[in-house]
C-alpha cells in the first residue's frame, strides 16, 4: 500500500513538471514575435550575436523585429539572399575592381561589363508628375537642362531607371513628409506624402545619390490652387520664377531608433535644370533604419521686377524672395541607388 502511494505521488509530480515546462515554452508569435525563435517566421540561420550569411557583425536580434529588417539590413539572414552581389555577401571582383561603390559612381557587383544580366537589387519604381499648367513665362519656359542618367561602370546587369518624385508645396511653407498635412499635399507623388514611403525612395545598401530639379511655377485657378493651400484666395498673377533657392535637410534614423538631422546645404538651381548630384552613400550606412529629407526656405527670383520684365519675365532677375503664400513651388527629386542608373 505504501509503495502504491509513493508511485502515485511521483506520477503526480512528473505530470506537474511537464505542465510547468509547457507553460514556460509556450509563447506568443504575434506581431514582431513572429520572427523570433520558436515562431513560424524564425530563420534557420539562428540569432547569434555575430554576422550571418556573409553579412556584417552585429546583434541579429534586430533582424527578426520586422520583415523589412530581415531582408534589408546588412548582417541579417535575408540580406545576402536579396543582395547577392553586395561585397559583404561574397560579391566577385574582376581586374582589381572592387565590388560595391567605386569612386561615387559604381554600384553593385563588378564582375565584368554590363551584359544585361538579371539585376540583383530590389526595384523601387517611381516617377515625377507632369505639371498641369504653368504661369506666364514671357521669355518662354526654360529649356530642359539636366545631364542624362547613365549605367554605372563595371556592372554585369541592366540597371533600373533612377527614382523620381515630385513635391508641390505652398509658398512660405516647407516640405516635410512627417508634417500632419503631408497626406493632403496636392499634385505630389505618393512616395513623398509619408515618412514610410519617402524612406523607400532612398533604400539602398551602399550607393546613394540625390539631385533636385525645380519645375515651372504652376498657375492657381480663380477658385482652387495647384498645391494644398488652406483658406485659398486668388492673388494677382505674376510671371513665374526661373530660379529657386532652397535648403535641404536629411533626416536619418539609426538602428537603435534615434532620429537625427543633417543639413545638406542651400542650393540655387534654374527651372528645368538639376542641382549637382549629392553623394549620400555615407549616410546610408550611418542610418540603416532609413533616411528622408525636408526642403525649406524656398525662395524664387521674383524679388524685384527687372527692366525687361514684360519681355522676359524674371529670366534676368537675381533678387530672391519667399514664394508668395497663395502661390506654389514645385521641385522634382531624382535618386540613384544600388541597382539603378546614376548621374553627375
Amino acid at each position: 500500500m505504501k509503495s502504491i502511494s509513493l508511485l502515485f505521488i511521483f506520477s503526480l509530480l512528473f505530470l506537474m513538471s511537464c505542465q510547468e515546462k509547457s507553460k514556460k515554452t509556450t509563447k506568443s508569435c504575434t506581431g514582431t514575435n513572429y520572427y523570433q525563435p520558436g515562431c513560424p517566421g524564425y530563420s534557420p540561420y539562428g540569432t547569434t550575436t555575430g554576422g550571418v550569411n556573409g553579412g556584417t557583425t552585429g546583434n541579429n536580434q534586430l533582424c527578426y523585429s520586422s520583415p523589412t529588417n530581415y531582408w534589408q539590413l546588412p548582417g541579417c539572414p535575408g540580406f545576402c539572399q536579396n543582395y547577392p552581389a553586395h561585397s559583404s555577401c561574397g560579391g566577385s571582383t574582376t581586374s582589381g575592381t572592387t565590388s560595391g561603390t567605386t569612386s561615387g559612381t559604381t554600384s553593385g557587383s563588378t564582375s565584368g561589363t554590363n551584359n544585361g544580366g538579371t539585376n540583383p537589387y530590389t526595384n523601387y519604381p517611381s516617377s515625377s508628375l507632369s505639371q498641369n499648367w504653368g504661369v506666364q513665362y514671357p521669355g518662354g519656359v526654360p529649356a530642359e537642362n539636366c545631364s542624362s542618367s547613365y549605367a554605372p561602370t563595371g556592372i554585369n546587369f541592366t540597371p533600373y531607371e533612377i527614382r523620381k518624385a515630385t513635391m508641390s508645396i505652398q509658398g512660405k511653407t516647407f516640405y516635410n513628409p512627417a508634417s500632419p498635412i503631408a497626406t493632403q499635399y496636392m499634385n505630389t507623388s505618393a512616395k513623398l506624402k509619408s515618412v514610410a514611403n519617402a524612406k523607400t525612395l532612398f533604400e539602398t545598401d551602399a550607393f546613394l545619390k540625390v539631385r533636385f530639379k525645380p519645375r515651372p511655377q504652376p498657375e492657381n485657378t480663380q477658385t482652387s490652387p495647384y498645391c494644398y493651400i488652406p483658406a485659398y484666395s486668388k492673388m494677382s498673377s505674376v510671371a513665374g520664377y526661373t530660379k529657386l533657392s532652397y535648403s535641404v535637410i536629411l533626416v536619418g534614423q539609426k538602428a537603435n531608433g534615434t532620429i537625427e538631422e543633417e543639413p545638406l546645404g542651400t542650393f540655387q538651381t534654374d527651372v528645368n535644370s538639376c542641382s549637382q548630384g549629392i553623394d549620400l552613400s555615407s549616410y546610408a550606412s550611418t542610418y540603416p533604419a532609413g533616411i528622408y529629407f525636408k526642403v525649406q526656405s524656398v525662395r524664387g527670383n521674383q524679388g524685384a521686377w527687372p527692366n525687361d520684365y514684360h519681355i522676359n519675365g524674371f529670366k534676368n532677375s537675381n533678387v530672391f524672395s519667399d514664394v508668395r503664400s497663395m502661390d506654389c513651388w514645385v521641385i522634382d527629386v531624382e535618386i540613384a541607388a544600388d541597382g539603378t542608373k546614376t548621374f553627375d
